[in-house]
C-alpha cells in the first residue's frame, strides 16, 4: 500500500493545474514540503491555504484519504512555479 507521503503527492499532483509536490515524512509521521502550482498565481497566502485545505477535504469526502490522514499532514508551503524558480536557484 502506498505511504501518506506517495498518495498526497499523487493527490496533489494531479489535482492542482501542473502541480508539483516535494514533500517528506518526518519522524512523528507527518508528511510536509513544498506544493507548487500555476492555479497559485495572483492567489495570497490565504488564498493557496484555502485551496490546499479543500483539496485535502474533497480527498476526504471521496475516500482517497481518511482524516487520519489529514491529521499527519504538516506544513506545506505554496509556491507558483516562478516563485518556486527563485527558492530552487537559491538553495543550488
Amino acid at each position: 500500500m502506498p505511504t501518506l507521503q506517495e498518495r498526497l503527492k499523487s493527490l496533489l499532483e494531479a489535482v492542482l493545474q501542473d502541480g508539483q509536490a516535494d514533500l517528506e515524512t518526518l519522524p512523528n509521521d507527518h508528511v510536509c514540503g513544498h506544493v507548487i502550482s500555476s492555479e497559485f498565481d495572483g492567489l495570497d497566502y490565504a488564498a493557496r491555504r484555502q485551496r490546499i485545505h479543500s483539496v485535502l477535504k474533497e480527498a476526504e469526502a471521496s475516500n482517497k484519504m481518511t482524516a487520519e490522514d489529514l491529521l499527519h499532514v504538516g506544513t506545506l508551503l505554496t509556491y507558483t512555479p516562478a516563485e518556486w524558480a527563485v527558492v530552487a536557484s537559491d538553495t543550488a
